[in-house]
C-alpha cells in the first residue's frame, strides 16, 4: 500500500479498500446522495403551482 494509507486508520482503509474492491458500491454511494439532494432541494423550494 502506497502513501495513500500512510495517515489513514485501518478502518478507514479498509473503507476505502471495500470501494475498490466493489465499484457498484461507488455507483449506489453516489446514486443515494444524488437522491437525497433532489429530495432536500425539493422540500425547500415551494411548489410552482
Amino acid at each position: 500500500m502506497g502513501p495513500y494509507y500512510r495517515a489513514t486508520s485501518q478502518t478507514t482503509g479498509a473503507f476505502f479498500d471495500s470501494f475498490y474492491q466493489h465499484p457498484i458500491l461507488m455507483l449506489l454511494l453516489v446514486a443515494g446522495i444524488v437522491a437525497a439532494g433532489i429530495f432536500i432541494w425539493r422540500r425547500k423550494t415551494p411548489p410552482a403551482a
